[in-house]
């Protein structure tokens, strides 16, 4: 079905760039091309899951070089990648084993279906569960399942609810709502109601963060106050019965009193940064580690000019940044990156972060901790500096920079996984040596097992972060 293609380090020549962008692994599907938009990997780096323009997800097993499953789903709603006009979450895969089946979320219909799917066995995948009002939704690659790493968001209660993934094989279904735990936006006393919230979990601690703007159609605000909003929700365990029972308790909301310490709605921190950039933005991306939280931010096109009688007009401006919001929860500050308003992703140890500006054949690395304030410093690598490197390679993808369609960071950062219109993906290992950054290849692959991640349970310390 596909086929993996490894690259010889021996070709490459190490210069005295701050990183190197080489090549480790060309994933190829011998099926009819459509372009990748979306990339979820799995924690221990065994599976690529990839979203594609007709409506499939294809879950790549790395160790065996082949297409382990493909997901023919029903969407309503043309895929593309991430945007103000597409906000939907694609897919997550949820659970890899060996002790439990693997499982992938998958958003279907209009965007507000989220489909559970057992991948176990190769194939096209078994639908298992039907979540509904999934507006919003994150899953976490690296917390303990006692943590209930999975959250949907749901606008009409104004909640976020908590899912846990049962450890009884003959469960109805796998995931269950703890709905005695969930947070209640409208009890956090958080500067305003945030709605329709990005939403995404600390990679090595219990903390949970949502990122909100103001909505499109909603009236201006006050422009010498903060429209956007960044909160953390110290999160506590589920309670053991539960999570070890078949059918668990107070897992419907309608059928249970308010229980559960009502503490837990109160975020540890939030900030609302009033950067006038950000007047009319929306999230992206949030990416969370340790104390700090990175996010980027897309401007509206338009702004409201106020008018009498309390109306306003909107009027179209031009948009040509995007913003990188850096957040340190400790001291509740921040700062802010402009980058070109294109693609762009956050490696997950929120030092790194990635562009393609087709328009300007370029893609850049950035580390945001050297950020300063002279233009460029905080540049890692660079297409198309990165050509000039003897023995360069790329799969074609920077040479052909305008077909590059999506790419991600793996879970353990030590990959940059780069998606294109012919369906084809470039894996490229990152390494830092010393105060470097580098990506270089890895020609020694003795199976996939040397490159995953150490796949701990990371249970956090809140006085670790203070």
């Amino acid at each position: 079905m596909g086929h993996v293609t490894a690259y010889s380090s021996s070709t490459v020549t190490v210069q005295s760039h701050r990183a190197e962008l080489v090549p480790v692994r060309h994933l190829t599907d011998k099926g009819k091309a459509s372009d990748v938009f979306h990339i979820d990997c799995s924690p221990t780096a065994s599976y690529l899951a990839t979203k594609h323009s007709n409506n499939t997800v294809k879950i790549w097993a790395i160790a065996k070089n082949t297409v382990h499953s493909t997901i023919k789903i029903k969407s309503y709603v043309p895929a593309q990648p991430r945007s103000r006009e597409y906000f939907v979450r694609s897919h997550s895969i949820l659970s890899e084993g060996p002790t439990s089946p693997c499982f992938i979320g998958i958003t279907t219909h209009f965007g507000l279906d989220l489909e559970i799917y057992n991948f176990t066995k190769r194939g096209s995948g078994k639908k298992v569960q039907v979540i509904k009002e999934a507006h919003r939704w994150a899953a976490s690659h690296k917390l303990d399942n006692s943590y209930a790493p999975f959250v949907v968001y749901r606008p009409g209660a104004d909640r976020i609810d908590r899912y846990f993934l049962s450890r009884t094989p003959s469960a109805k279904k796998p995931f269950w709502e703890d709905a005695s735990s969930c947070l209640d936006l409208t009890r956090a006393d958080l500067p305003f109601l945030p709605k329709y919230p990005e939403l995404a979990f600390s990679n090595d601690a219990p903390f949970l963060i949502a990122a909100a703007g103001p909505r499109p159609g909603d009236p201006p605000r006050d422009i010498n106050k903060s429209n956007i909003l960044l909160v953390a929700w110290h999160l506590t365990p589920v309670n053991e019965a539960k999570l070890a029972a078949r059918s668990p308790v107070n897992s419907v909301h309608s059928h249970i009193q308010e229980s559960g310490d009502h503490k837990r709605h109160k975020p540890y921190r939030f900030v609302a940064p009033a950067y006038t950039q950000l007047q009319t933005a929306l999230p992206s991306v949030l990416v969370s580690h340790g104390s700090v939280t990175v996010s980027i931010w897309i401007p509206a096109s338009h702004v409201n000019i106020p008018l009498p009688g309390g109306k306003f007009r909107q009027t179209r401006v031009p948009t040509p940044e995007r913003f990188v919001l850096v957040w340190d929860m400790p001291t509740s500050t921040t700062k802010l990156i402009p980058i070109p308003n294109v693609q762009a992703c956050v490696s997950p140890d929120c030092r790194l972060v990635a562009y393609c500006d087709p328009e300007m054949q370029k893609f850049v690395i950035l580390d945001v901790t050297m950020t300063t304030a002279a233009a460029g410093e905080e540049e890692v690598w660079k297409w198309p500096d990165a050509a000039k490197v003897s023995g360069f390679a790329s799969f074609g993808q920077f040479e052909a920079i305008k077909k590059i369609t999506v790419f991600e960071f793996s879970p353990d950062g030590k990959w940059l996984i780069v998606g294109d219109a012919s369906g084809a993906l470039g894996v490229y290992e990152v390494r830092e040596a010393g105060t470097r950054f580098e990506l270089l290849d890895q020609s020694s692959l003795q199976g996939v097992s040397e490159l995953r991640g150490t796949g701990g349970i990371p249970r956090g310390n809140v006085a670790e972060l203070m």
